[in-house]
């Protein structure tokens, strides 16, 4: 029972990785199609938003993220976040 409990505290505390850069995301890995970001202090993975993706700020970010996802603007294109 020990070690289920101390399973569930690892995957909690690497599921919720905290960062103030993306350098800091030493835990948290993405999936193919995916880009690791530190959003919001969060290692967070992103997959590319739909349109030409050119931007300055999310609001310039418009079309469809899946499943609840939210547009972010990083390096000046518009990605989908998905934690």
């Amino acid at each position: 029972m020990r070690a289920i409990f101390i399973l569930a505290v690892v995957v909690v505390a690497v599921s919720a990785e905290r960062c103030r850069d993306t350098g800091d995301c030493t835990a948290t890995t993405c999936g193919g199609g995916s880009t690791l970001h530190c959003i919001r202090d969060q290692c967070t993975c992103t997959t590319a938003a739909s349109g030409d993706g050119a931007c300055t700020m999310a609001s310039d970010c418009h079309g469809r993220c899946d499943n609840g996802r939210e547009h972010h603007c990083i390096d000046g294109r518009c990605r989908c976040t998905h934690i």
